[in-house]
């Protein structure tokens, strides 16, 4: 125990005998107990500064008070979260990477006392940095454990939660299940009280390991995040889909049809039925053709050459007849045509009467088809039944003409055909008139969707217009075009939404306005459409001095629909005023009607070059929803120069038209 001596003074008094008291008078310091130990009473913790950068090595000073003062002996002093040993107003270096309780604890041999305090961190919204998902390669249609893990290029605070679109919540590090039979992106939302962030995740399906390709069998299957492509293997050569032996085979002992390809030596043989035929290769059917004609007339079909003094059908039936005899095609040939009796779609089907009526069958015939193009053997449509409404499935549009050659796309196609294939109540007399006070349909060479039969949503043109004939071979019981994946390209669509000239008020805008918000509109129905990348999804759209040369990266891979048709080969393929197939199909693989007139409008503000044409005609850079500003338009369900520029100033703002997207990078 620690000892006190007190000095004690003794007054010298005088006394009786005047004798004075000696100056050391023997007496010894006297010894007196201890004062008691006091326990440390902590009345304050108090952090300077209490709010600290997130991962920012800050200096603090750390502060306290006790009840007593001065607390008796004095405490020992420690902060957790490594800090360690401190004496009050001691400052220390912290770095934190969240909001943290430290707690403060003083001992001496009377007790120990502790207090907290909270030094915050300023609250920050997430920024996702990277996100990946593992396995890389999914076997198609097979139910698959996914973790899906990712990064935050920043310290979020508080901690935000996140959302896998349309798989649900998820953890880094956690696990979904899916089952795919293509890739396919999601949507990673991570959300705090400070903001969110988004990064798009791409769950990739291996086609080739699946084999759920169509790869031949002298070709091998490739792999890639969007699908796959076909290499032929070493010895042969080809596109892929047709591999051919480079020593050639010998025929007839390859046993190939005569209109099939040998692509391999005798005893490994595969047959491939040529472009234009389908079947196993030992026996191939020819597809049919379609075509437009080369002769021109007015509504009266019985003054056409080649009419042969018919009228009306069977003079249109007569002339596509002639010209492909003329042409050296096979087959039998009608006009894709209605009158008050028959309807187009039961006549290309080999049948007579209505197709109400089910062509006078028991049953509505949907076998016919499918069809190409003369010439190139490009395939214009499928089966009948998806060539109408609601389908509406077109491929390349038939523009050539008997001949293989193409046609003018000025012209169009009498018809007096509905889009579901009946009659349009709309023949120029039954075909017997080209008065100009009489009207008969006519659809689009170069159309899609609806335009190719009925281009003309309010008035139809007069009889005494020139036109053209859509020729198709009939056949009541078709084929099938021949299974081919998708071409490799750049993919492109017309979106599935609309809205107004000022896009921040589209739903997918993601709250940015002009060409920003085009852009993200086209990513998000890329990722909902589950396209493997859809951050690099641009809009094909201009304004002012952003005109396409200043958005769209150059390229010669081609533009594909999700269809795989190729629209175009190349950025300036796409420019040239003239497109390889409509490109009317939207993100989820629908053929839109797109009718005519405004019904099949898109927000283009550009030329046929792809430049931009003005600020006066593009709502003020994509921001004015007003009826009295204007913008250029084009026409997604047609394939000369109108796609883009089909109205300069005429479409008001306040319209609801869409947007081309096209994978950029």
């Amino acid at each position: 125990m620690r000892r006190v001596t007190l000095l004690l003074l003794v007054a010298v008094v005088a006394c009786d005998d005047g004798a004075d008291v000696p100056k050391d008078s023997g007496v010894a310091d006297a010894p007196i107990a201890d004062a008691p130990g006091t326990m440390p009473m902590l009345t304050s913790f108090v952090p300077m500064p209490n709010t600290i950068p997130a991962n920012t090595p800050t200096m603090i000073t750390w502060n306290w008070s006790y009840a007593i003062e001065p607390t008796f002996p004095e405490p020992t002093c420690s902060i957790d979260n490594g800090v360690g040993a401190v004496t009050r107003g001691q400052a220390t270096v912290v770095t934190l990477t969240a909001v943290t309780t430290f707690t403060l604890t003083c001992t001496n041999y009377a007790g120990t006392a502790q207090r907290n305090a909270v030094v915050a961190i300023p609250p920050t919204a997430p920024i996702i940095g990277s996100a990946t998902a593992a396995p890389t390669g999914l076997m198609s249609g097979v139910p698959t454990s996914v973790t899906i893990n990712w990064t935050y290029s920043n310290f979020p605070s508080p901690a935000p939660t996140c959302t896998l679109e349309g798989l649900g919540a998820v953890t880094p590090g956690g696990s979904v299940m899916v089952t795919l039979t293509t890739s396919r992106s999601y949507l990673l939302k991570c959300t705090n009280g400070s903001g969110s962030s988004t990064y798009v995740v791409t769950i990739n399906v291996n086609e080739c390991a699946s084999g759920t390709h169509d790869c031949q069998s002298n070709a091998t299957c490739v792999d890639n995040p969007n699908s796959y492509t076909c290499q032929c293997n070493t010895g042969y050569s080809g596109n892929g889909d047709v591999c051919s032996a480079q020593t050639a085979c010998t025929a007839p002992s390859t046993g190939c049809d005569t209109n099939a390809t040998c692509i391999g030596p005798v005893g490994s043989t595969a047959c491939v039925c040529n472009p234009g035929y389908v079947g196993n290769g030992l026996t191939c059917t020819r597809l049919l053709y379609a075509f437009t004609t080369s002769a021109t007339g007015n509504g009266n079909l019985s003054s056409w050459a080649g009419a042969g003094g018919a009228t009306g059908l069977a003079a249109a039936d007569a002339i596509c007849q002639a010209a492909a005899t003329s042409a050296s095609l096979p087959g039998t040939y009608k006009a894709w045509m209605s009158d008050q009796t028959n309807d187009a779609y039961c006549r290309v089907a080999g049948y007579a009467g209505k197709k109400v009526n089910n062509c006078n069958l028991a049953v509505l015939p949907t076998a016919a088809g499918p069809w190409v193009r003369v010439g190139d053997k490009e395939p214009v449509a499928p089966t009948i039944d998806k060539l109408i409404s609601p389908y509406r499935v077109t491929y390349r549009y038939a523009s050539t003409n008997e001949n293989g050659s193409e046609v003018t796309f000025s012209d169009n196609i009498y018809t007096g055909t509905l889009d579901d294939g009946s009659y349009s109540a709309s023949t120029c007399l039954d075909w017997s008139s080209n008065s100009f006070s009489v009207r008969g349909t006519q659809g689009e060479i170069a159309g899609g969707g609806t335009s190719w039969t009925d281009a003309y949503s309010i008035q139809d043109p007069t009889c005494d217009t020139v036109g053209r004939l859509r020729c198709m071979e009939v056949s009541t019981a078709g084929g099938a075009l021949p299974t081919r994946h998708a071409v490799t390209g750049k993919r492109a669509f017309v979106t599935s939404v609309s809205g107004t000239g000022q896009l921040s008020s589209w739903v997918d805008a993601q709250g940015l306005s002009g060409l920003a918000a085009a852009d993200a509109i086209c990513q998000s129905r890329a990722r909902y459409a589950g396209f493997a990348n859809p951050q690099t999804f641009k809009a094909w759209l201009a304004y002012y001095t952003s005109s396409i040369s200043n958005r769209i990266a150059s390229t010669a891979t081609p533009y594909v629909r999700p269809d795989g048709i190729i629209i175009a080969t190349s950025r300036a393929d796409m420019t040239d005023a003239r497109l390889n197939a409509p490109l009317y199909q939207n993100e989820l693989g629908q053929y839109e009607s797109g009718t005519a007139d405004n019904t099949g409008g898109v927000w283009t503000g550009m030329t046929t070059s792809g430049a931009a044409t003005s600020t006066t005609y593009s709502c003020n850079g994509w921001t004015y929803p007003y009826s009295s500003y204007t913008a250029t338009s084009g026409r997604f369900d047609l394939a000369d120069d109108r796609f883009v520029y089909a109205s300069l100033n005429t479409i008001s703002c306040a319209t609801a038209q869409r947007l081309y997207c096209v994978e950029d990078q």
